[in-house]
């Protein structure tokens, strides 16, 4: 593995990382249970608010613990700029699980009356938890004299997320049986293209153009591609929720989106499976295979998004964040954390010792029998979910539900195996 162009020697202590992974396959369970109990309900319609919570759950939960810790572990590792006060992410972490429950409890309870109390309360821990992860991280974002494409699509995604965040904590109100400081519609298109296209997105891009070639043993994405992303993503995610602030029409933006649903969900997706198939290293790896379904869901998020512009069911926006957080993202997300925590646990337990004593090898830190349960499990999920909100068949919604708890199981066993301890003189 080539990583002499990594600055390893500036990642975080192992621990700050991991904390934030543990979370999500918690966040995946419980959205599970949620699904499990409530039924098709929760998949008919985007205005619900156990629907709203079911979303928070995926989004803050389960994607953005994995996100979030990449990010303090890759900041320093690919943009070569440390992240300032890293200690910090230890009250991050308990603010944001804080955070979301008080969300997710105030939504599920919404008309009673401690639901605005919880909705504020999570306001307040959101607005503390976001803050003490974006400054420090932003701030090493901006003194980074990397110009690699790497760090220009963390720089947008650190910017829209900002943003996102934003546009949540002002529409807080709105959710706790107060009012919204806008049409509620424009302002749910603002928040979800925001953190869709410009969040997850954009970092997804960003650190497949790095990760992909160093794990997989692949060609890398050509420079100019990388830049075409870029260049269709940035406007892609800001234009919309601009023009809508400035009092453009609803569909107005929706075609100003169309860029940066082009190159996420298109574009960069198409030169990544390309990018795989020319790797050197035949031998079946349950990571790729997650990142080559996760890969092929992306266009059909693109055409759900189409129909979602041009059809009133209010299934379809359902479906499409269900497709990129749950499908495309979550099923990243997932592949990688099977490999980048061996990697990760690997290099700070292991390396030093390399040629005193007999150390593990990367892979066998993670049996491959582990990982493809817990991957076809989470594929499964993001089938039988997407076929539950296009049929509207409860049954089907709660297989997914079960579906989502057994993959939430299987990924917290692939984390535990990983992180395991052992001893340097029993391993081969």
């Amino acid at each position: 593995m080539n990583t002499e162009k990594l600055r390893l020697d500036q990642a975080p202590p192992l621990s700050i990382p991991t904390a934030f992974f543990l979370v999500a396959p918690a966040s995946a369970a419980v959205a599970g249970l949620l699904l499990l109990v409530e039924g098709g309900r929760l998949l008919a319609s985007g205005w619900v608010p156990g629907t709203i919570a079911l979303v928070h759950l995926g989004t803050l939960g389960f994607l953005g613990s994995v996100m979030i810790g990449a990010l303090l572990q890759l900041v320093p590792v690919l943009a070569g700029s440390p992240v300032p006060r890293v200690g910090l992410a230890r009250l991050v972490l308990p603010l944001l699980l804080v955070g979301v429950g008080l969300l997710v409890g105030g939504l599920l309870g919404a008309g009673q009356p401690f639901a605005p109390a919880l909705v504020q309360g999570a306001r307040l821990a959101l607005l503390l938890a976001f803050t003490l992860f974006l400054a420090p991280v932003g701030l090493a974002l901006v003194r980074s004299r990397s110009e690699r494409d790497t760090s220009w699509g963390m720089r947008l995604a650190v910017l829209c997320l900002s943003l996102a965040v934003a546009a949540g904590l002002l529409m807080a109100d709105g959710h706790g049986g107060g009012t919204f400081p806008g049409p509620r519609g424009t302002w749910i298109q603002a928040h979800l293209g925001l953190g869709l296209l410009g969040w997850v997105g954009a970092l997804l891009s960003a650190v497949f153009w790095q990760v992909v070639p160093m794990f997989y043993l692949t060609r890398p994405v050509p420079p100019p591609a990388r830049l075409a992303v870029l260049a269709l993503l940035a406007p892609g995610a800001l234009l919309p929720p601009l023009a809508l602030a400035l009092g453009a029409s609803p569909l107005l933006s929706t075609l100003l989106a169309g860029p940066g649903v082009v190159a996420a969900w298109l574009l960069n997706p198409a030169l990544l499976a390309r990018a795989i198939s020319t790797r050197t290293r035949k031998r079946p790896d349950p990571s790729l295979r997650a990142w080559q379904a996760g890969l092929a869901i992306a266009p059909l998020a693109a055409l759900v998004a189409l129909a979602s512009a041009l059809s009133a069911d209010p299934r379809w926006p359902v479906l499409l964040v269900w497709l990129v957080v749950w499908g495309h993202a979550g099923l990243i997300a997932h592949g990688m954390l099977t490999r980048i925590l061996p990697f990760l646990v690997w290099f700070h337990r292991w390396s030093g010792q390399v040629g005193r004593v007999r150390v593990p090898s990367m892979r066998s830190l993670l049996p491959d029998r582990l990982a493809q349960a817990g991957l076809l499990a989470h594929l499964l999920s993001a089938v039988v979910g997407a076929l539950a909100i296009g049929s509207g068949l409860s049954p089907l919604a709660r297989l997914a539900g079960l579906l989502m708890v057994a993959t939430a199981g299987l990924l917290l066993a692939e984390l535990l195996v990983v992180l395991r301890p052992r001893q340097a003189s029993a391993l081969g």
